[in-house]
């Protein structure tokens, strides 16, 4: 994935990442991962760290207005947030597929 932009404001560090196809990419799990981990070799003087990895697809929603998933992830104080940012569709259709990959990320994140 490509980093599109690293920017540290008030004490938390937040790291903006393009593309990934969905979460059925066979190894999104560990290129996340292995992202946030390298990433946090660099964060040092933050109280917190936080990764937005945007989805290549736009959706469109019920209103017909284009809508673009993320996956967002926060480490403060030790602690993993992870949290995905989905259509209305996606929430309709794929929610607890959704939620059972973000408990796969975190469980990564923890070891």
């Amino acid at each position: 994935m490509k980093q599109l932009f690293d920017e540290t404001y008030s004490e938390n560090r937040t790291l903006w990442y393009a593309y990934f196809k969905d979460i059925e990419q066979p190894d999104l799990v560990e290129m996340i991962s292995q992202i946030i981990r390298t990433d946090l070799k660099a964060s040092t003087d933050v109280l917190a760290t936080s990764w937005i990895f945007y989805r290549e697809e736009l959706q469109k929603d019920a209103l017909e207005e284009e809508v673009r998933s993320s996956i967002m992830v926060r480490l403060v104080d030790g602690q993993y947030y992870v949290h995905y940012n989905m259509s209305d569709f996606e929430f309709v259709t794929q929610r607890e597929a959704i939620d059972n990959w973000l408990q796969r990320l975190k469980a990564d994140l923890e070891k």
